[in-house]
């Protein structure tokens, strides 16, 4: 209550004769056990909320009484809780903004426009503020829904309810049962171009279904539902429906109910989705239903029950905490606490009227929506300005102003301006001054920690791999598999025809030119003797290189270890080329680790790193401490391990273009840099192939930097600028 009980203005409006007009309704709600009027204009469905004291005035206005009247009756019945004069004006100046309020003064037709023109104005202005989502309605759908509603008999609509738990309940069965095939290879079944296009297609329908669900909801608890159209959100035409109704129903249950409709319409579409998915033979129809599946079920739990938006679970939110307009009133709130604790504004400041356990919820959701707000904003800028630069970059701008600038010039223009810090100005742009001087101190100055996270595989030397060094028969396994053999063992014989045939031949040959030498010695013309040499000298070489040649024909161990090979029994008589990998000389002491890098963070790696630790997969409580040894000098999309891979278990997903997993090696869909590193003790997993997460620490450098490093890489490669 204002401290002034008089204003200067009265006299202007004492005789005036305020009532409602027809068109208002009034309900009168419970939040956290406080009686409030909500205030509804059945012509534009727009509400205002008022209080006991407030509604007191109202509940006077008749066209009767004048004003002074309505006031002095406030006074004798209210006492201390009456409201000033100003406050009395304040609530005029509101009924007449929502359009319920008429006098005994005739119409000013020329104000009348004005005030359309106003309310205009400000949808106008409603629309170019938020630039991720404009509502154009286009439908009155209220005797659509009459009509759906009115198929169900007054009997079953009390076990819709029941007959929603039972559905979702046999879902929950469905899920579970055919979880594996649902989850399996998720990203790149959503993701691909073909399904991306179905996703557009499904998306609207899905939501269209979602929307009707609140409709649905609002006619079978008694309302009515008058707009429907379309809401533009990251440029995706979506459905919207206005179920401003639910503010006039009096039981908070009632009010929920009609926030869930739209979820459990969709989680009701996704069950039968999934029942006819299970049905379906591979192709477009199963598909569709698998997009459906996803879009009904992850969105609905992902995006629509989240609170810190605003959709339905915000709103569920609020009517459970009993606390109306949730996000207006955590903000007010905390403008409050900003003027009273860190400025000391005593004077002037009117505390925000709370009830029993509302100040935790609003602090609490203030700060949580507004950081997730900006992720959200942030997610759908980019995601756009990856398709479509130019649009990007102007939502990009949009929203910065919206969010960024027009917040800082208010705070600005109240900071510099504002009556309520008269007396304690000097005080507050010191503190606020103080206050981001010091946060970019320390984000400038500061020098914090970073490091890149990424994983890697066990692997070994070139050296322990036992690889056919040409085309051959296999002849025999001369080592045992599994058992320890030493450096320069025999391990396996190879055998070609073709080599043992050409090495008699080539002795025969050695011979033969031997004997011709001999008899050419009694000869007493040295031309002879000269052109036998010669060809022995050549026999001899190619009998050298093909003497080579038979030699690689058996393998040996390039180090001590155990011997491995896969199907041992299939290598006799089998065909190996040049190159095939045919067993491991395992030794754990020579393994290393292979890891991928991206190109944002190779510079980091090779210049920055001062320490690299190692985690195992299935072992993540121990620590185990490397060093970088190698470097691949260039990127590749060669990926080393299918184990890296989303389909092995891993982060990286692979090009589906590239042919690499059928049976050649596997391509990433980005560049990638390898590292070979080496562990610092003798405590290293021991499982070949195995994947461990690796972090690379690097030299601190303050979070400015780190962040301006970040956004210039993620402009270079998403935009190329």
């Amino acid at each position: 209550m204002s401290s002034a009980l008089f204003s200067t203005s009265w006299y202007r409006v004492a005789k005036l004769k305020p009532k409602l007009r027809s068109q208002a309704q009034v309900y009168r709600h419970l939040y956290r056990g406080e009686r409030w009027y909500v205030i509804q204009d059945l012509a534009s469905g727009r509400f205002m909320r008022i209080n006991p004291a407030a509604y007191r005035v109202v509940a006077l206005m008749d066209g009767i009484r004048t004003l002074e009247n309505i006031w002095q009756n406030a006074c004798l019945t209210l006492g201390d809780e009456a409201p000033t004069q100003d406050e009395i004006l304040q609530l005029l100046s509101q009924l007449h903004q929502s359009n319920v309020l008429l006098s005994d003064r005739k119409p000013d037709l020329e104000e009348l426009n004005q005030r359309s023109g106003r309310v205009k104005k400000m949808k106008l202005k409603q629309y170019i503020s938020n630039p991720l989502s404009l509502k154009v309605p286009l439908y009155d759908p209220d005797k659509l829904l009459n009509l759906m509603v009115g198929w169900v008999p007054s009997w079953g609509k009390k076990l819709l309810l029941l007959g929603w738990l039972a559905l979702m309940v046999w879902g929950g069965l469905l899920v579970a049962y055919y979880w594996e095939a649902l989850t399996e290879d998720m990203i790149s079944r959503v993701f691909t171009p073909e399904n991306v296009l179905l996703l557009w297609f499904i998306f609207p329908i899905v939501k269209l279904i979602h929307e009707f669900g609140h409709g649905l909801m609002i006619k079978l608890l008694g309302g009515q539902c008058h707009e429907m159209g379309v809401m533009f959100l990251a440029l995706m035409p979506i459905p919207y429906l206005d179920a401003s109704y639910a503010m006039s129903l009096r039981h908070k249950g009632q009010r929920m109910l009609i926030g869930m409709g739209g979820m459990m319409l969709e989680l009701a579409v996704a069950v039968v989705a999934i029942a006819l998915w299970r049905e379906a033979s591979p192709g477009l129809t199963k598909a569709i239903l698998y997009q459906t599946i996803m879009l009904a079920g992850m969105t609905t739990l992902i995006f629509n029950i989240n609170p810190l938006l605003r959709f339905d679970g915000y709103y569920i939110l609020a009517d459970w905490l009993e606390i109306p307009s949730l996000g207006k009133k955590a903000n007010q709130y905390w403008g409050y606490l900003t003027s009273y604790y860190l400025f000391g504004v005593r004077r002037g400041l009117e505390p925000l009227p709370l009830s029993k356990g509302e100040a935790p919820w609003l602090i609490c959701f203030g700060l949580a929506s507004f950081g997730y707000r900006m992720v959200i904003a942030g997610a759908i800028i980019f995601t756009v300005a990856a398709q479509f630069f130019f649009v990007g970059v102007l939502l990009a701008c949009w929203a910065g102003y919206s969010m960024l600038v027009l917040p800082i010039v208010k705070g600005l223009q109240h900071l510099f301006f504002s009556p309520t810090l008269r007396g304690h100005r000097g005080r507050a742009v010191g503190l606020v001054g103080l206050l981001v001087g010091g946060v970019l101190l320390v984000l400038g100055m500061l020098p914090v920690g970073s490091s890149t996270l990424t994983e890697g595989v066990i692997w070994m030397p070139e050296q322990s791999r036992v690889v056919a060094p040409m085309p051959c028969f296999g002849e025999r396994v001369v080592a045992t598999p599994g058992a320890q053999v030493q450096a320069g063992e025999l391990l396996l014989v190879c055998d070609d025809v073709q080599i043992r045939s050409r090495q008699t031949q080539l002795l025969a040959r050695q011979t033969e030119l031997e004997n011709r030498l001999e008899l050419a010695h009694t000869d007493p013309s040295k031309v002879t003797s000269q052109i036998v040499r010669l060809e022995w000298e050549q026999v001899v070489k190619e009998l050298h290189d093909n003497s080579q040649r038979l030699q690689q024909l058996k393998m040996y161990a390039a180090h001590a270890g155990r011997f491995a090979m896969p199907s041992p029994q299939d290598f006799v008589g089998r065909y190996i080329t040049r190159g095939d990998l045919l067993g491991y000389v395992l030794d754990p002491a020579r393994y290393s680790l292979v890891t991928v890098v991206p190109q944002g963070a190779v510079d980091l790696v090779s210049n920055r790193t001062v320490g690299v630790a190692l985690r195992s997969v299935d072992q993540v409580q121990r620590l185990i401490p490397a060093r970088i040894i190698r470097q691949v000098p260039a990127a590749s999309q060669d990926l080393p391990s299918m184990a890296l891979s989303l389909q092995g278990g891993g982060e990286i997903g692979l090009d589906p273009g590239a042919g690499g997993q059928a049976g050649g090696q596997a391509q990433a869909i980005v560049s990638l840099f390898q590292f070979e590193l080496a562990f610092e003790q003798s405590i290293r997993p021991q499982t070949l192939g195995s994947r461990l997460y690796v972090r690379f620490e690097h030299t601190p450098e303050p979070l400015l930097m780190q962040w301006y490093r970040s956004l210039r890489q993620t402009f270079l490669k998403r935009f190329a600028v």
